[in-house]
């Protein structure tokens, strides 16, 4: 069976939803996917017995017209690597999805993904929501995973503000779980898109959410934690979310309460504090069309500070900005780049990231 790229993506996505396991990263090369025997693919792939027979099965009904005709029913597309659709922060992961299914339309605009506990203290739900609202102000895409809990309030608090959200399912495209956020589903589509790497009519089996986390983690530039046990799928969204060169916050939460332990875990391993949201947001939220008055333009750099100071200020972002780059917008050496970062930090001038990246504060 020839076909183009496009199919065997395709193709490989409803394999991955069989097998349950990465296929992709291991393969490398996808084309010529089709015409090869399965004995092949699978000695390529690391597939044991049992993956190497779906896939031999698979080929015998896989029809990618009957796909794309059935989705366009549902007013809902499939973009795969090959396709001008596909998001590009996907681009980057090391274990991108073959196809991503789309109902609505995925914003283009600077995204945060907001995770953290189904099991959520009221506290907890405050601050999701809180957070998905502020973020929503000012046109920041709140990213989550629809579940209850955390997930559910950030949605909300960007729904409130008028904001875009993405909800990334762990089932297929078509299927809404927890069926009590029904409703909630169908204002995110609106508002956004529900996203899925499972085509339609996929269970929402265990495994598929922990393998979902990674496209939260994915979509967007940096990673919120705000309440998790040390047992969470959030920490999971978070590793991925490092993996993916994202950067990773967490609100930090009382000591010695359950709830708080993995998110306050998190912070012990380098994450960000999440402790000034009015900073926080503004720090992702450049770039959007919605901005919050004059009092929010970006301040210029003072001339108190000394030549070198002042240049290297000049080079740091109000997104997190590395140390490289940072060298090379002020034409300064590194190892005098970092000295006088080191100096701008005890002034209050930047802010360190996670990943050693650096962010200019917006007030003193």
């Amino acid at each position: 069976m020839a076909g183009s790229p496009r199919s065997h993506y395709l193709f490989l996505s409803l394999l991955q939803a069989r097998i349950g396991a990465s296929v992709v990263s291991r393969l490398g090369e996808v084309d010529g996917l089709l015409e090869v025997p399965a004995a092949e693919v699978a000695s390529r792939a690391g597939m044991k017995e049992r993956a190497a027979r779906t896939f031999e099965e698979l080929k015998e009904t896989f029809d990618p017209g009957a796909m794309d005709g059935a989705l366009a029913r549902r007013g809902i597309c499939v973009h795969t690597p090959v396709d001008e659709g596909h998001p590009d922060r996907l681009k980057e992961m090391p274990d991108s999805p073959p196809a991503l299914y789309v109902h609505g339309e995925v914003p283009d605009a600077p995204a945060v993904a907001v995770v953290g506990s189904r099991a959520a203290s009221p506290t907890g739900l405050e601050s999701a929501r809180s957070l998905g609202r502020a973020l929503g102000e000012r046109g920041v895409c709140v990213v989550s995973g629809l579940a209850l809990g955390v997930d559910a309030a950030a949605h909300q608090g960007a729904l409130e503000a008028g904001g875009p959200t993405v909800g990334v399912l762990g089932c297929g495209i078509d299927v809404v779980y927890p069926r009590g956020n029904r409703v909630l589903f169908g204002r995110v589509r609106e508002a956004g898109a529900l996203v899925s790497e499972y085509y339609l009519g996929e269970p929402p089996l265990a495994w598929r959410f922990p393998a979902r986390n990674r496209i939260i983690a994915g979509l967007g530039d940096a990673v919120v934690v705000v309440e998790a046990p040390h047992k969470s799928g959030a920490l999971i969204t978070a590793r991925h979310g490092a993996e993916c060169g994202r950067d990773v916050w967490a609100v930090p939460g009382p000591l010695g309460t359950p709830e708080c332990a993995g998110s306050n875990r998190l912070l012990g391993d380098g994450a960000g504090v999440l402790w000034d949201l009015a900073e926080f947001v503004e720090t992702y939220a450049q770039g959007t069309d919605r901005l919050p008055g004059p009092a929010a333009a970006e301040p210029p750099v003072p001339d108190s500070l000394p030549e070198g100071e002042a240049a290297v200020l000049a080079g740091v972002g109000f997104r997190p900005t590395g140390v490289d780059e940072i060298s090379v917008r002020s034409g300064i050496e590194t190892p005098r780049v970092l000295s006088a970062l080191a100096l701008l930090e005890l002034k209050g001038y930047v802010a360190r990231g996670t990943g050693g990246a650096f962010v200019r504060r917006t007030s003193l």
